[in-house]
C-alpha cells in the first residue's frame, strides 16, 4: 500500500511539472511557430500604404525574417534586381527595378545578403523583425499615378526564408483605387540617362536645373526649383481667374551630351483621376544653348491655366489647348529668382 502511495505521488509531481513546463512562457519552446496574416485583403487609394497585419503563434528567442515577392499576372515573382555588373562569387553589383504600382520598403534579397543563403534569383524583398514578437506588420506603398484607371490588384507572396525562424506561405492582395481629385497638378520632367559621363541630370548640384513658377493675374505667387520633377498645383479652393505657369531651363552646370540636342523635358497637366495630359516640350530646350543663367533669355514657355470653379483649360502661348509652348519673356528678374534658388 505505501508504494502504491508513492507511486501516486510521483505521478502527481511529474504531471504538475509538465504542466507548469507548458504554461511557462520563459522556457523555449521547440519546432518553429506558424505566422498568421490576419488581412488576406487590403483596399487603398493609390498613393496611400497598405498594411498587412500578422500574428506569430509564440515569440523566438531570434529575429524572424519574412521573404515578400511581388507577383505577376501568372502569379510567377516579379524580377526586382537585375545584374548591373559581373557576379563576384554572388557578391556582384544589381540595380533595383522599378515596379508599376508599388513601392517595397525593405531591402532586396540581395541587399540582405540572402545571396549566401541560396537565392540565387532576382527576387522578393526581406522584411526584418525583431525577436520575441508575436504581432507584426508589413508595409506596402502604393504610388500615385495622376493617370484616370479601374481599381487595379497585385498579389504578393510571403514566405519564410531560409533561416525558418518561424513558417509563412501566404498570397495576399492589395485593390489600389483610382485617386480623384478636383485640384490641376503640374508636373515638369527631364529625368533619364543622357548626359556624358554617366551624370544623372536630376542628381543634385551637377545636374541640369529646370524649373516651374506660377502666377496669378500677372503676380508671382507660387514656384517649384529644388526638386525633380517639379511639380505645382492650383487648389481646387483657389480663386478663379487666370493662371500663367512658367517652365523655364535654368542652367546646365556645364553639362554636354553626345546623345540627344534637346533635353528631353515633359510637362504634365492633370487633374488627378479625371484629366490627364502629357505635352512635350524638349524643342524649347536645346542644351548647348544652356539656361537663363547661361545667358540664354529663350529657354522658357508659358502656359495659361483658366480657372472656373474645378474646370481648368490650360492653352499654350500660341493660344492652342495642352499643346506645345514657344518662348515667352522671362518674368521674375535674375536678382530676385537667384534669392528664391
Amino acid at each position: 500500500m505505501m508504494k502504491n502511495i508513492k507511486y501516486i505521488i510521483i505521478l502527481l509531481f511529474v504531471a504538475a511539472f509538465n504542466y507548469a513546463c507548458e504554461n511557462d512562457d520563459s522556457i523555449e519552446r521547440r519546432g518553429k511557430p506558424a505566422i498568421t496574416v490576419l488581412n488576406k485583403t487590403v483596399t487603398v487609394t493609390e498613393g496611400e500604404t497598405a498594411t498587412f497585419d500578422l500574428e506569430v503563434d509564440y515569440a523566438v528567442a531570434n529575429p524572424i525574417n519574412i521573404r515578400i515577392d511581388v507577383l505577376d499576372d501568372q502569379g510567377n515573382p516579379l524580377v526586382v534586381t537585375l545584374p548591373s555588373g559581373a557576379p563576384d562569387s554572388g557578391n556582384g553589383l544589381y540595380d533595383l527595378v522599378t515596379l508599376e504600382d508599388v513601392f517595397v520598403p525593405y531591402n532586396t534579397w540581395f541587399e540582405s545578403g540572402y545571396f549566401q543563403y541560396g537565392y540565387t534569383g532576382g527576387t522578393g524583398y526581406i522584411a526584418n523583425f525583431p525577436a520575441g514578437q508575436t504581432s507584426l506588420q508589413i508595409n506596402i506603398e502604393t504610388l500615385q499615378d495622376f493617370i484616370p484607371n479601374d481599381t487595379k490588384i497585385v498579389n504578393l507572396k510571403f514566405t519564410s526564408t531560409n533561416l525558418l525562424e518561424a513558417t509563412i506561405d501566404e498570397v495576399v492582395s492589395i485593390n489600389i483605387e483610382n485617386f480623384v481629385s478636383n485640384s490641376l497638378i503640374t508636373r515638369l520632367d527631364w529625368s533619364g540617362d543622357y548626359l556624358d559621363n554617366g551624370i544623372n541630370p536630376c542628381d543634385g548640384d551637377t545636374a541640369l536645373d529646370l524649373d516651374l513658377e506660377l502666377y496669378y493675374n500677372g503676380a508671382f505667387t507660387d514656384f517649384s526649383y529644388s526638386e525633380c520633377p517639379e511639380e505645382l498645383t492650383i487648389l481646387d479652393t483657389d480663386p478663379d481667374g487666370t493662371y500663367e505657369i512658367d517652365a523655364s531651363f535654368w542652367t546646365s552646370n556645364g553639362n554636354t551630351s553626345s546623345t540627344i540636342t534637346n533635353i528631353p523635358t515633359t510637362i504634365i497637366f492633370t487633374k488627378p483621376g479625371i484629366f490627364y495630359q502629357e505635352v512635350d516640350i524638349s524643342s524649347v530646350f536645346p542644351l548647348a544653348d544652356g539656361g537663363l543663367s547661361d545667358g540664354n533669355p529663350s529657354a522658357i514657355t508659358t502656359f495659361t491655366v483658366t480657372k472656373n470653379g474645378t474646370t481648368y483649360t490650360v492653352t499654350d502661348s500660341n493660344n492652342t489647348q495642352v499643346a506645345q509652348g514657344r518662348n515667352s519673356n522671362y518674368r521674375i528678374s535674375y536678382k530676385d529668382k537667384l534669392k528664391l534658388k
